[in-house]
């Protein structure tokens, strides 16, 4: 296993190469058009899962490929690439360097390979389970700090912001890319980030990542579970309200500064609906 996940990684991050070529291409000329949940998304967007569909299908005809543009429903293959082609297309299609690709391996419906690239920043990280995880080809591991204080970022999506309270020392920081806010964790930009309804998609490549560089990442919410997926499920509405930190400790003493603000009647609804228990 460990010598097949090594060639998967290499084929990553031949995947990883080609779709910033596509997207650095891209940055600066496209427009974004508005999908049925008020999201964006892009030419560049369309583009890059149609290549990682066609790479797939033409390396590994029997792996499953799961993606946020046109095949969300996971179907249970031994192995199933989980992928994000754009991630950050808001920010990508308004002229802001914060986004990226993110591809995930999973094996029985969890992540063992996972591959973040951010094109724009120079920055790639990824990670093979059991193997750790690196940053531009150097071991990453995340350095918890012994105090945590005011000067310190605290990351949040824009759900998180509208529908939550936070009551945490560091600053908060609002960065436009989920899988960016994950790798901000891992690489200790950031003591911990809140990402309130990310979807599998979004947080794959991420989880590993950090689970590999010794960070503490876990759903922000009990009555769920991330992974593993569930054969025969439509992954396109589900959400996966999650919390990373640098520590056991941060985890949480962040989970406790969080609330949700007085009226999120609504959202609170749609996490139960999805087995979440809403008790913040």
């Amino acid at each position: 296993m460990r010598t097949e996940l090594l060639a998967l990684r290499r084929f990553a991050d031949t995947l990883a190469d080609e779709a910033a070529r596509r997207l650095l291409t891209w940055f600066g000329r496209t427009t974004a058009s508005t999908k049925y949940d008020g999201s964006f998304v892009t030419q560049a967007d369309l583009e890059v899962d149609r290549f990682i569909h066609q790479a797939i299908g033409n390396g590994y005809p029997r792996h499953g490929i799961l993606t946020e543009e046109t095949s969300p429903f996971y179907r249970g293959n031994e192995f199933t690439w989980v992928v994000d082609p754009l991630d950050g297309t808001n920010n990508f299609a308004n002229g802001l360097p914060v986004w990226g690709c993110s591809i995930a391996l999973l094996h029985q419906g969890q992540p063992v390979l996972a591959v973040v690239d951010f094109p724009p920043l120079g920055q790639r990280i990824s990670a093979v389970r059991g193997e750790g995880a690196v940053a531009n080809g150097r071991p990453l591991a995340v350095p918890p700090p012994t105090e945590v204080h005011g000067n310190h970022f605290f990351i949040t999506d824009s759900r998180g912001v509208r529908m939550l309270e936070f009551a945490v020392r560091p600053k908060i920081r609002l960065l436009g890319s989920t899988a960016y806010d994950l790798g901000a964790v891992s690489l200790g930009m950031a003591v911990a980030c809140c990402e309130f309804l990310p979807k599998i998609w979004d947080i794959a490549g991420g989880w590993l990542v950090l689970s590999e560089a010794r960070a503490t990442v876990a759903p922000l919410l009990p009555g769920g579970s991330v992974f593993p997926l569930q054969p025969g499920r439509d992954y396109s509405d589900l959400v996966f309200p999650l919390l990373a930190a640098a520590s056991p400790a941060i985890w949480d003493s962040t989970r406790a500064g969080i609330r949700l603000k007085a009226g999120g009647d609504r959202v609170a609804r749609r996490l139960e609906d999805q087995g979440w228990v809403v008790d913040l």
